[in-house]
């Protein structure tokens, strides 16, 4: 199966389609992904927690399969490239070097949108010519922003693709056995469709929706949206892209339970 057969279309009014897989979406020609986190299993060493370097080779390989199969026009990392926020691990400079050679040598353009975890990323990219976007990059009517801040809203902008929160939700069946999965937002913010992209990051599970408040959230942007009116919409390699339906409907489902 490949991420192409997992795609869902959805409509944006007044826009070309969108269209959301595990993990990223498609918008008007541009590839987004958030939330790498590369360098995490250095940084976890830091803290004497250790785990294999597996992360990388994963993101990688599924970033490469996005460009192959899909053909976008260009590719956004839409924040937190790395992870660290005190430095500059060695780990992320190799996998940020390796991961921009990589996507040139496909090809692609390469727009970088800064999150809160991306400090001292701009000497790392600035060896390869390319700008960090702060605090969003415009794309006509569509505004990439990281999701950590929450930046004056530009004339014109239709459709907002934020990261950071790491939305996800966990399950359960009816002999209660239970799966995280990670999920779109689709809603609204200050009367702008608002879609917000899983982690790209294997090592980032998420933020389940069903067991915090909105006092809880990551995002400013999400604190003041109502979040109980967004749509859930799972990613996940084997299920692939499913709308579950508005948060405050899989809540009270989830309290039946």
């Amino acid at each position: 199966m490949t991420y192409t057969d997992l795609i869902a279309v959805r409509t944006i009014k007044g826009m070309r389609k969108v269209e959301m897989f595990p993990f990223g979406t498609l918008v008007n020609g541009a590839l987004v992904v958030a939330d790498l986190h590369l360098g995490y299993e250095d940084a976890l060493r830091e803290r004497g927690v250790e785990l294999p370097y597996e992360q990388y080779s994963r993101v990688k390989r599924r970033l490469v399969s996005y460009v192959e199969e899909l053909s976008p026009e260009l590719v956004v990392l839409n924040g937190d490239v790395k992870h660290e926020f005190s430095g500059a691990l060695s780990q992320e400079w190799r996998e940020v070097l390796d991961l921009i050679g990589t996507l040139k040598s496909l090809g692609v353009k390469i727009e970088v949108v800064r999150g809160n975890h991306d400090n001292f990323l701009i000497p790392i990219l600035r060896r390869e010519g390319i700008e960090v976007r702060d605090p969003y990059l415009r794309l006509g009517e569509v505004l990439l922003l990281h999701g950590h801040t929450e930046p004056a809203m530009p004339d014109g902008v239709e459709l907002v693709v934020m990261g950071h929160e790491h939305p996800a939700v966990t399950l359960r069946d009816e002999i209660s056995a239970s799966h995280k999965f990670k999920v779109f937002l689709d809603g609204e913010y200050m009367g702008v469709r608002l879609l917000v992209i899983p982690a790209i990051s294997p090592l980032a599970p998420g933020t389940d929706l069903l067991s915090v408040g909105s006092r809880d959230l990551l995002s400013p942007i999400l604190r003041k949206s109502r979040l109980e009116s967004f749509r859930v919409i799972v990613a996940d390699d084997e299920v692939g892209v499913e709308d579950l339906g508005p948060l405050s409907t899989i809540r009270m489902a989830a309290r039946v339970i």
